[in-house]
């Protein structure tokens, strides 16, 4: 399974007291490799990035792909026919951490396995709710989501069901002076509060049991309270950020527009 993934964000990112961007765009191929099918049917995962790139305003920035690349490849999901993550490990010890949530090595296989169906047989119009989680950190709240088939469509000749999904997200911890979360007390200076929205749409082929295509738009908010703050210290600015991310199938990557397609009207 190999899909193309594009992200354009544009806002405020939570590094060095708040790096404002006008726009930063990411494309990479990322494939997902069915390692075992165990006896109970849930299938170990792994995952590999064929191509990454990175800009920000404009200049490529500068990553160590091929490091980025064998820390990905220690990722293992183990995940159930109905799209349920039950256990995850590796991809922990990146190159580069970016605070935040949703984007650590072990969460990037979400973006292709964007549901999580529920039990049974879907009506047409059904609407459903599970959670899923966000980070790699012991205890943090999972995402809630909602989700709901819309309908039937054909997506570059392949037939597809449309769902319309929103979810929401939100955590607070100690942090160090990067905003990485912290429990060793002699690192403590922060408090940071982040908060995610997302609504999608999602076309998923129920016939092969995969994803045709997404589009994501999401915004992401953090707030930071320094915890001894110094005589005349000026608390940090929030970090905001929205960001569009298109998920699409390698092999109908080719027949997509040049710029992610517009949001689809709900119904």
């Amino acid at each position: 399974m190999k899909y193309r993934v594009s992200a354009q964000l544009s806002g405020t990112l939570p590094l060095f007291g708040g790096l404002p961007v006008e726009k930063m765009t990411l494309e990479m191929t990322m494939a997902l490799v069915v390692r075992q099918v165990r006896s109970d049917g849930n299938a170990e995962l792994g995952i590999d990035m064929e191509t990454f790139r990175a800009e920000m305003d404009g200049q490529a920035l500068p990553l160590p792909l091929d490091r980025l690349r064998a820390s990905l490849r220690d990722v293992v999901m183990v995940v159930t026919p109905r799209g349920e993550v039950l256990e995850r490990k590796g991809g922990n010890v990146l190159p580069l951490q970016v605070p935040i949530p949703g984007v650590e090595g072990s969460q990037l296989p979400l973006l292709v396995l964007q549901l999580v169906f529920p039990e049974g047989a879907l009506a047409p119009q059904q609407e459903w709710s599970y959670s899923r989680a966000m980070t790699a950190q012991t205890g943090d709240a999972p995402a809630q989501f909602t989700a709901r088939w819309v309908q039937e469509e054909t997506i570059h000749d392949v037939p597809a069901s449309r769902f319309h999904q929103k979810m929401r997200w939100s955590r607070s911890f100690k942090a160090d002076l990067f905003d990485l979360p912290t429990t060793d007390e002699s690192l403590m200076v922060k408090q940071v509060d982040q908060t995610v929205q997302g609504d999608a749409q999602i076309w998923f082929s129920p016939t092969e049991g995969r994803l045709v295509r997404a589009v994501l738009d999401a915004q992401y908010e953090q707030h930071t309270r320094l915890l001894n703050p110094s005589e005349g210290a000026t608390p940090p600015a929030p970090a905001r950020l929205t960001a569009r991310v298109h998920v699409i199938r390698e092999e109908l990557a080719a027949r997509e527009p040049q710029s992610p397609p517009q949001k689809t009207q709900q119904q």
